[in-house]
């Protein structure tokens, strides 16, 4: 369904400098975001029909990343309370989704998979009752993304005699579920510090700026790509004694993707901080000079006015090429990418030599990491100095 809507953007005229197959999420909120801006600020015509199959691509690839890394329940939700809702309200978009026959299909396999037991929540069980039998006493924690995860979650750990489960997410209301107050929040976190409750199931309210009880175990249900939420959600044990982190992965999907994105971004940016903790102190003895700009500066002078007026303004370098591989291919992709993340060196090396390097210590296929090179290169991950050659950032 995704590729047959992005076939029409290309046709079009959007979104043609990559393969179907390979638009990501990220480009499709970017154009949305640019057609809202542009139909804003007055602009019409062929933009609505973009807009249309735009919005309708954006919503197909947000319930793949459903499927992959939340579950059926989640999908299921966001499909009764979003999707149809969105359709009612007239959006010719999501319109188009409710009557496409492939989506139709997809729904059917869905509600089989409903009767299935979601391997996801079934290794979280696993790992909480894990924790509990060595430590009996332990506190966790468990961060989703989305409340409809929440309550999914809730309702499948509740038979469990030996988890005290509770929610905890934000005050506001989404898609009909009310929130939780401030005294509702506060008597959740003091049923968790005083353990009536070993298992909380939070959302990103409880990332950040609260005061949460110390906790020996913390499971992210999904990984998350961004390195803060990384680095708060596991922060939030381990601070008097040695705590745990659990993130399970759905092999294959976004999951994948999601967690070594942020856990390459949480290096870089411990990276970036050593540096500055060594830079800083000689930055600080260093003489600040005033700077004068253009702005500041008056000429005075009939010399100084006709330098002004020489001034020349010199455009911009031409944008460098990205490197492409002559063939692009799926099959060991995800191994390639956490491969090159793993053993790509700081310094610059020819792309012919890293390839070959995959391929005699891994047996990586070489039109697979060729493929994965080229994509952490698109994503701003590694830095291509100059043709043929790249680097880690």
């Amino acid at each position: 369904m995704l590729v047959e809507r992005v076939k029409g953007l290309q046709a079009l005229g959007v979104l043609t400098d990559k393969q179907p197959a390979f638009i990501t999420r990220r480009d499709l909120v970017e154009l949305n975001e640019e057609l809202q801006r542009r139909l804003g600020s007055g602009e019409g015509g062929y933009l609505y029909q973009l807009k249309v199959e735009a919005t309708a691509a954006l919503s197909i690839a947000h319930m793949i990343e459903l499927i992959e890394s939340q579950g059926p329940e989640t999908l299921e939700a966001f499909i009764e309370k979003s999707l149809k809702r969105m359709a009612m309200e007239g959006s010719r978009g999501h319109k188009s989704i409710l009557n496409d026959p492939l989506f139709i299909e997809a729904r059917k396999t869905l509600r089989s998979c409903m009767a299935t037991e979601n391997p996801k929540v079934k290794e979280l069980v696993k790992v909480l009752e894990a924790q509990l039998q060595a430590k009996p006493d332990s506190r966790l924690i468990v961060f989703t993304q989305y409340r409809d995860t929440v309550n999914a979650l809730l309702k499948a750990l509740s038979n469990n005699a030996r988890l005290r489960v509770e929610r905890f997410v934000g005050q506001g209301e989404r898609e009909g579920d009310p929130g939780m107050s401030q005294e509702q929040q506060r008597e959740v976190l003091e049923k968790l510090r005083s353990g009536e409750i070993n298992v909380l199931i939070a959302t990103s309210i409880a990332e950040e700026g609260l005061d949460i009880p110390e906790v020996d175990h913390v499971v992210f249900y999904e990984p998350v790509p961004s390195e803060i939420r990384y680095i708060q959600r596991r922060g939030r044990t381990g601070r008097r004694v040695a705590g745990k982190v659990t993130i399970p992965i759905a092999e294959d999907t976004v999951d994948e993707a999601f967690y070594w994105s942020s856990v390459s971004r949480a290096r870089k940016m411990k990276r970036i901080i050593g540096q500055l903790n060594r830079k800083l102190p000689e930055m600080l003895k260093e003489t600040v000079k005033p700077t004068i700009t253009l702005m500041d500066y008056q000429p005075q002078t009939q010399q100084a006015a006709t330098s002004a007026q020489n001034l020349q303004i010199i455009p911009p370098p031409p944008k460098k090429e990205l490197w492409k591989p002559q063939t692009i291919q799926t099959k060991g992709l995800s191994q390639a990418l956490k491969w090159l993340l793993e053993n790509l060196p700081n310094h610059t090396i020819t792309i012919e030599e890293i390839v070959n390097r995959a391929y005699e210590e891994e047996g990586l296929e070489k039109a697979a990491v060729e493929t994965a090179i080229w994509r952490l290169t698109q994503q701003g991950q590694i830095y291509q100095p100059e043709p043929g050659k790249i680097r880690k950032l």
